[in-house]
């Protein structure tokens, strides 16, 4: 929990932020220099926070200048999703302009080659309040989709107020996961009022668009990746599918006893162990869990954020059990087999947060992504199929991107959300490429292009990428985000 923010620091901010001019705040959050980082860049980059709806919330920001034409690049506000993680996990474990690693003195930065900075001005918000280093001053960060969607609102005004400049500029929001939910709301709060926002386009990777499709999506993928037998497969159609064929068979929907046994066997029994992110890739740290019986063990307290199976009664018993161990002994936000251990370093070195300018006293340490937000947190739709339907009519245009062996969000219920929009399909299903760094043509993953009326709305997917796609595969995310903000095709 975060201390209680002293009153005469309240009193002092408050009189800060409504006495400063904002060239001086803005000059105020020039980040001179960063430790570690093996060479210092060529543009400009900043740090500090952003109002929202009210004083009470202060969301940090970073923003780095284009490295191209800063001048002339187009915005693009970068969204990482939870509910409740950082967006600095997107700067500096994806597509920002350094990347972390560990050196001969510890977590440092390099050069990320791939960095979206090459093409576009980007802004990385740590959202909502409660989150990184943002922060609510009165504590208390509990919130829910729309309350989240306007605070960011109101802290993308508060960004034009401090960077004029950027006022008419085309501008694109981005994210990934539970940005499925940030990205479109947040868009439709630009459209929907009047501001000096030109919003050009919206992409989400491996984005949460529908709980009941990204759930019973997972259980065909389960089955199609060799990760379930025949009879478990053949125990689910039985117990399950009342009837219906299997290719209509909507699991989550059955709630009796047997079926919801079933699932909740899926979650804790199958899956453990395995990387949900990226099916193929080690599991940091090891597995968490037995890996035969029902007895659960905590080595550490280790998070799955609560989007699968909410519904499911042995999965909800599963988690508050680990809610109550979280707030009995404490402990970091561990990711199952992720390790953020050197972006937790280095973010709470005492130099690095006063060059961010975030040594704020009362600030927690910096975790990739906040226990209590998550836990807390009102998740107020269910499916956003009328928030992307209305983006599109207003001529939006959308990349929608899955990494095609994620599990949080798998490619599967991507594309049954983007069916189920019932859109006009101007380019079926085809392989994409790209130009590697040998300068061959290789395959990116498959595409699709859909349409409302003239309005493109993209669905790709990236061959052999996880839920975070630009660190996993750099090279073709790099590619399919220049060609979408440019106006190429793939």
């Amino acid at each position: 929990m975060r201390k209680l923010v002293t009153a005469a620091f309240i009193i002092f901010v408050l009189i800060d932020f409504c006495g400063s001019h904002n060239g001086r705040r803005r000059n105020e959050d020039v980040v001179e220099g960063l430790p570690h980082l093996d060479e210092q860049p060529n543009f400009r980059h900043y740090s500090g926070y952003l109002s929202g709806s009210t004083p009470n919330v202060q969301l940090h920001y970073w923003f780095v200048e284009s490295s191209n034409n800063s001048e002339n690049d187009p915005l693009v506000l970068w969204l990482n999703g939870g509910p409740g993680c950082s967006s600095l996990e997107g700067f500096l474990d994806e597509n920002g302009p350094f990347s972390i690693r560990n050196g001969p003195i510890g977590a440092s930065l390099i050069s990320n080659l791939y960095s979206w900075n090459k093409f576009s001005n980007v802004l990385y918000l740590e959202a909502p309040a409660g989150v990184g280093f943002s922060y609510a001053v009165d504590s208390n960060t509990t919130t829910d989709d729309d309350l989240t969607s306007l605070n960011n609102y109101h802290a993308l005004l508060h960004f034009l107020e401090k960077y004029p400049e950027y006022k008419g500029r085309d501008f694109y929001i981005t994210g990934e996961s539970y940005a499925g939910v940030y990205v479109p709301t947040l868009a439709l709060r630009v459209l929907q009022n009047k501001n000096d926002f030109h919003l050009k386009g919206i992409a989400v990777g491996n984005g949460l668009t529908s709980y009941q499709m990204n759930d019973n999506s997972l259980v065909y993928f389960v089955m199609y990746h060799a990760l379930m037998d025949e009879s478990t497969w053949s125990d689910l159609l039985e117990k399950c599918c009342f009837g219906q064929s299997e290719e209509k068979c909507m699991f989550t929907r059955n709630h009796t006893k047997d079926c919801q046994s079933l699932l909740s066997y899926i979650q804790s029994d199958v899956l453990n162990g395995l990387n949900h992110y990226n099916l193929y890739d080690q599991c940091a740290g090891g597995v968490q869990y037995r890996l035969s019986g029902s007895q659960l063990q905590w080595p550490r307290v280790s998070f799955d954020l609560g989007n699968l199976f909410r519904e499911n009664l042995y999965v909800q018993r599963i988690r508050q059990l680990r809610n109550q161990f979280f707030q009995t002994f404490g402990g970091p936000f561990v990711l199952p087999c992720v390790d953020s251990t050197l972006l937790r370093s280095y973010l709470n070195l005492p130099e690095v947060r006063r060059a961010l300018h975030v040594d704020l006293p009362f600030l927690d340490d910096w975790d990739v992504c906040s226990a209590t937000v998550n836990t807390e947190y009102i998740r107020t739709y269910q499916e956003l199929s009328a928030q992307y339907l209305e983006i599109l009519k207003s001529g939006i245009p959308t990349l929608i991107y899955y990494g095609d062996v994620d599990m949080a969000c798998n490619y599967f219920g991507g594309l049954w959300f983007v069916d189920s929009l019932n859109l006009n399909t101007t380019k079926p299903m085809a392989h994409w490429l790209y130009v590697d760094s040998d300068s061959t043509k290789q395959v990116g993953g498959m595409f699709k292009v859909l349409t409302h009326g003239d309005t493109p709305l993209w669905f790709v997917t990236i061959r052999g990428s996880g839920h975070m796609v630009p660190r996993d595969k750099p090279l073709p995310a790099f590619h399919l985000l220049r060609r979408f903000i440019q106006g190429g095709s793939l």
